[in-house]
């Protein structure tokens, strides 16, 4: 079982689209791509080969209806492995950013407790399933429209020294304006290494009170079953509390 304080639950969104590509061969630019159910129905396969029919996945699914009929192919496969997950079907088709961030940062600690290392070729894979040339020709039509050659630019020279005094000045404002970007990502960087490295420190201390919180001896307790209530709260029910 994966606890909503396991440390899947804190991978960010860049982190698992940077996953999905690497092990699959993709391309997704954002979480709610993965709501086709497609790409689950692969990460599955991936980890049992034969236990999902690649040839009934759809690729190049559209509608809801399509995207329900990948996720029962998840469901299924689960339920022939004897995982004990519900697939949230009807929240994951509406491609809605939370629901299929929390689903897929599940299914990333599934693949990493399930992972045996073994090569996996995913795009031979990919290619028995329906709508993969589909995906493709957008694929390609996207990639072509990012790099169309641009019109060209008719360029001047400058009339007089004068004017190419002004140039050279303005240059060197540019590589001022570099230097000021470089120092501010740089701290920017510094910054978020104190961040994480806090983050990780009070994620530590909070898997250590989910541990004694479920302990035998404390489960049953109200001072347990209160900071349970505060650890599992989601952001929306703390936001109406606020309120």
């Amino acid at each position: 079982a994966v606890g909503m304080m396991n440390e899947a639950y804190f991978k960010s969104r860049s982190e698992l689209i940077e996953w999905v590509n690497s092990l699959l061969n993709l391309n997704i630019a954002k979480v709610e791509d993965c709501a086709t159910g497609a790409i689950h129905c692969q990460i599955v396969d991936s980890l049992f080969p034969r236990k999902v029919k690649m040839s009934k996945v759809n690729f190049g699914a559209k509608y809801d209806h399509e995207y329900a009929v990948n996720f029962k192919i998840v469901q299924d496969a689960f339920t022939k492995l004897g995982v004990k997950k519900v697939v949230p079907i009807q929240k994951l088709i509406k491609a809605k950013y939370q629901d299929n961030l929390e689903f897929l940062q599940w299914m990333y600690q599934f693949f990493q407790c399930n992972d045996s290392g073994e090569e996996y070729d995913a795009e031979a894979r990919r290619a028995r399933s329906k709508g993969v040339s589909k995906m493709m020709k957008n694929k390609e039509n996207q990639s072509g429209a990012l790099n169309r050659p641009k019109k060209a630019s008719t360029y001047r020279k400058p009339i007089s020294s004068k004017g190419s005094r002004i140039i050279k000045r303005n240059s060197g404002g540019s590589s001022q304006k570099i230097e000021e970007y470089k120092k501010k990502v740089e701290e920017y960087e510094r910054n978020m290494k104190i961040v994480l490295k806090e983050r990780d420190f009070y994620f530590h201390k909070i898997v250590e009170m989910e541990k004694i919180c479920l302990s035998a001896e404390h489960k049953e307790s109200d001072l347990s079953n209160e900071l349970r209530k505060i650890m599992y709260d989601d952001i929306d029910a703390a936001e109406e509390t606020k309120e």
